[in-house]
C-alpha cells in the first residue's frame, strides 16, 4: 500500500479527504507556479467507450484509478494531478499548463526534476499531451522513446516519468482494462458514459471483498470510492456522502472482528443507495 494512501483510509482523515477533495484544484496553486492550471477550461470532453461496453468491475476500478492522484505519486497527490488531469475522459486537456514545464497549453515536459530526482535531462522539451482514445490500437507508444505495448508504457509513465510507485498486477490490469475501452467518436450510436458514476455502481465493487471478508481488498476499493465521492460532493449531497464514508469506515473495521455485522451493514447500505 502506498504510504500516503493511509491518509485516505478509515477514520477522521479519510472523511477529511472526502470533504476537501472537491477543492483539490484550488489547493494546487499552493504547490504549482503562478499561472499554472491543470483543470479543463470548460466541460470535459465526452467519454466514448467501445460499442456495447459499460464500466463495471475491473474496468470501473481502472476508471477510479485513472482519476486518482495517488497513482502518480506523492507530488501528484499534493497538486491533485491524476491521469485524468492530462487525459480527461481519455482525451486531451488542451488547457493544461504548468509554468516552466509547458511551452503552450496542452504540453508538458516530463524529463524534468520537478517530477522525480534523476530525470533532469537539461533540456526544455515539452511535448503535446496525446489522446488516449483508441489507445489499444496505437502501438508503439511514447514520444521520446518507443515502447511496444500499453502496459509497458503505462508503467513507464507512472514510475519513470511521474515517480509514482510501481503499480501492482491488479492495478495495472484495471487501468489497462479501462483504457482498452476508450474509443474514438465514430457515430451517433457510440456508447457515451454519463459524467457522474452512480453510487450503486460504486458500491457493487465492494460486494466481492465483503462476501470474502477480505479487508485488504475492501480497504483498497473503498478508498477509491471515497475519492470518487469527494469529486462528486456538493452542498446538496454533502451530508449523504459523509454518512456513506463513515459507514464504509465502520464496515471495514467490522470485517475483521464482526464479519456478520459488517455484511448486514453493507446489505443495508446497498438497499439505501438504491433509493438515492
Amino acid at each position: 500500500m502506498r504510504a500516503w494512501q493511509t491518509l485516505f483510509l478509515p477514520g477522521t482523515l479519510a472523511l477529511c479527504f472526502l470533504i476537501t477533495s472537491n477543492s483539490m484544484a484550488a489547493e494546487a496553486n499552493v504547490w504549482l507556479p503562478a499561472g499554472s492550471s491543470t483543470e479543463t477550461s470548460g466541460p470535459p470532453p465526452k467519454e466514448y467507450l467501445k460499442e456495447g461496453e459499460i464500466l463495471g468491475g475491473k474496468s470501473l476500478i481502472g476508471k477510479l484509478l485513472f482519476n486518482s492522484p495517488s497513482v502518480l505519486g506523492e507530488k501528484a497527490v499534493r497538486i491533485g494531478l491524476s491521469c485524468n488531469s492530462c487525459h480527461p475522459n481519455g482525451h486531451v486537456n488542451t488547457s493544461f499548463y504548468i509554468y516552466g514545464l509547458s511551452s503552450d497549453p496542452g504540453t508538458i515536459d516530463l524529463s524534468n526534476r520537478f517530477w522525480r530526482k534523476g530525470t533532469e535531462d537539461g533540456k526544455f522539451n515539452p511535448t503535446p499531451i496525446p489522446s488516449l482514445r483508441n489507445v489499444r490500437n496505437t502501438a508503439p507508444y511514447g514520444t521520446l522513446l518507443s515502447l511496444p505495448d500499453l502496459p509497458a508504457f503505462t508503467r513507464h509513465v507512472i514510475s519513470d516519468e511521474f515517480g509514482g510507485p510501481p503499480p501492482s498486477k491488479d492495478e495495472m490490469e484495471a487501468l489497462i482494462g479501462y483504457m482498452n475501452l476508450l474509443e474514438k467518436e465514430t457515430g451517433s450510436n457510440m456508447s457515451r458514459q454519463v459524467q457522474t458514476i452512480q453510487i450503486g455502481r460504486l458500491l457493487d465493487l465492494l460486494v466481492e471483498p465483503v462476501k470474502a471478508g477480505n479487508r485488504e481488498m475492501f480497504d483498497f476499493r473503498s478508498s477509491l470510492i471515497k475519492e470518487e465521492l469527494g469529486r462528486q460532493i456538493t452542498s446538496a449531497n454533502e451530508k449523504k456522502f459523509k454518512k456513506i464514508a463513515l459507514r464504509l469506515n465502520q464496515i471495514e473495521r467490522d470485517l475483521v472482528t464482526a464479519s456478520q455485522k459488517a455484511k448486514a451493514a453493507f446489505d443495508a447500505l446497498i438497499k439505501e443507495a438504491a433509493l438515492y
